[in-house]
């Protein structure tokens, strides 16, 4: 029993000589304070940087009349029903290049001009999408002709002439209070050519010289890095997701699987403080309000529904934005309530998001 007490003695005095000799390193010193300042960190900013929960929302939804029809609604009377059943009166709409312009310098605007001309009548306000990259899968909506030129140059010189020739089109719909140029331009996601910065710059500049309402562009709100589309513009667009199906665009795995971003609702705030973006020039154009999964959402199980958007999902992202500080915060997923309800006999989605929007 002694000499067990007396080896016991003798390891723990080894041990504690190397734990000493360890600590006493100075890259542990330096792994340490490390450790301390990553742990610290988040607990500082929050308590320095926490933004304030709104009480004055200002809500809104993104309407797409491509995606609409692709899950089979038929699109005006969806969109009559978002403006008049549902009672959106903040929009944000998209002009699609490539059913504008099917054949060069041919321009068909009927449909968007139509959604403009619906909004107007309802003194309703839109943020008006347009460029080449634009909201909805697969994100570029460019002519086949266009995909089909060699010429950069000449690519690019189309491209500005229909930015030209959009917003002298659409510019005299009071509806119309702000125009996005491009949609997540340095975002890599979607099936895009590279959007260069000179590009957007001459687009930017384009709009500014033809109309003097205010530019939004819009940044990933997970994964983007902010400053760089906001300096170009005067308000930055920024998504919020919380639960998606990742396939990590084939970069780091081949399978691909459901993923939930450990995001906290005041750390979009702190960005934008570290960032040198204000809040208040933030708009939350993406709020996750729809299933994201391997196939369109009218072809997704109820199970694969659930994965990402549940009626708890629904209603916890709601609250989950209205703590972020922003005040302006646009629904996607509008077209997805309307199948829900008349297509697939689920009006829970359409009629909670009713309540939101005839709130007094």
């Amino acid at each position: 029993m002694f000499h067990r007490q007396t080896a016991l003695k003798k390891q723990a005095s080894k041990a504690w000589e190397y734990i000493r000799k360890l600590f006493g390193l100075t890259l542990t010193r330096i792994v340490l304070l490390a450790l301390v300042v990553i742990i610290a960190l988040p607990l500082v900013l929050f308590y320095f940087l926490k933004p304030e929960q709104r009480d004055d929302n200002k809500y809104g939804v993104t309407f797409s009349s491509k995606y609409a029809y692709q899950i089979g609604l038929d699109w005006k009377d969806a969109y009559i029903k978002v403006l008049d059943d549902l009672g959106a009166r903040n929009l944000r709409l998209i002009a699609y290049w490539d059913e504008i312009e099917v054949t060069p310098e041919i321009y068909n605007y009927k449909d968007i001009k139509w959604q403009l001309e619906q909004a107007d009548k309802r003194n309703a306000n839109v943020i008006l999408a347009i460029g080449r990259k634009v909201p909805r899968y697969p994100e570029c909506f460019e002519p086949s002709w266009w995909k089909a030129m060699s010429s950069e140059d000449e690519r690019d010189k189309e491209l500005f002439e229909y930015i030209i020739r959009t917003v002298m089109e659409l510019q005299s719909y009071n509806s119309v209070k702000m125009w996005q140029v491009e949609n997540e331009p340095f975002f890599p996601f979607g099936e895009c050519l590279t959007i260069k910065k000179s590009t957007l710059e001459h687009e930017v500049e384009l709009v500014r010289a033809l109309d003097e309402r205010p530019i939004l562009i819009q940044d990933s709100g997970e994964g983007g890095f902010w400053f760089p589309s906001y300096q170009m513009a005067d308000y930055l667009g920024i998504s919020m997701y919380r639960k998606i199906w990742y396939d990590f665009w084939g970069t780091l795995t081949k399978s691909a699987f459901y993923f939930q971003y450990p995001l906290s609702h005041w750390s979009y705030a702190v960005r934008a403080h570290m960032t040198g973006v204000p809040i208040e020039r933030i708009i939350v154009t993406e709020l996750q309000a729809e299933p994201w999964g391997p196939r369109i959402n009218s072809r997704l199980t109820s199970e694969e529904k659930n994965q990402t958007m549940s009626v708890t999902d629904f209603l916890s992202t709601i609250t989950y934005a209205q703590k972020s500080g922003f005040r302006d915060l646009y629904f996607w997923g509008v077209e997805w309530w309307l199948w829900e309800k008349e297509q697939n006999g689920m009006p829970t989605y359409w009629d909670m998001a009713k309540a939101i929007f005839n709130q007094k």
